[in-house]
Order: structure tokens, then C-alpha cells, then sequence
């Protein structure tokens, strides 16, 4: 499952969840965004690891590592651009 599947499914099923009770859309806004910023920080600690892991993974060779983070950052910010567009 992609993340994009699996970030709208979540969003999809916390929607229907608060649809249930009696929020207002402020505090149905709230949530989502408290949740969006979870998975934000989410990414963002685990690219950070992976960026790490690849640099003393791939030591010698500089240049493939600094390939894989620029690339990496790429599929970080398109993952963090969907989530915010799920607000």
C-alpha cells in the first residue's frame, strides 16, 4: 500500500470517526490538524534516520549517498505537501 493510500484511508476513517459525534467543525479542524502534524513530525524523524543510516551506510562513496538524500528529501516533501493537502 502506498503512503499516499494509506494516509488517505487513515484521514478517510478519523473523518467518519468524528462524524459520529457532536464536534464542531473547529474541534473536528483541530484534531486534523493535530494528526496531520503528527504524521509531519512522523516523516520528518524518520527521513532523518534514513539520511543518517545512508551516509554511514554508503561512507566512501560520498556522492551516492548525497544522491540518495536529495532524493529522499524530494519523496519527503511530496509526502508532507499530500498530507497537508488532506486538511
Amino acid at each position: 500500500m502506498t503512503a499516499e493510500k494509506s494516509i488517505r484511508e487513515a484521514t478517510d476513517a478519523i473523518v467518519t470517526a468524528l462524524a459520529k459525534h457532536e464536534l464542531s467543525d473547529e474541534e473536528k479542524h483541530v484534531i486534523s490538524e493535530q494528526i496531520c502534524r503528527a504524521l509531519q513530525q512522523t516523516v520528518e524523524e524518520t527521513t532523518a534516520n534514513h539520511l543518517a543510516t545512508t551516509v554511514n551506510c554508503c561512507g566512501p562513496e560520498l556522492d551516492l549517498a548525497h544522491q540518495i538524500r536529495a532524493e529522499i528529501n524530494r519523496q519527503k516533501e511530496i509526502l508532507i505537501n499530500n498530507l497537508k493537502a488532506l486538511r
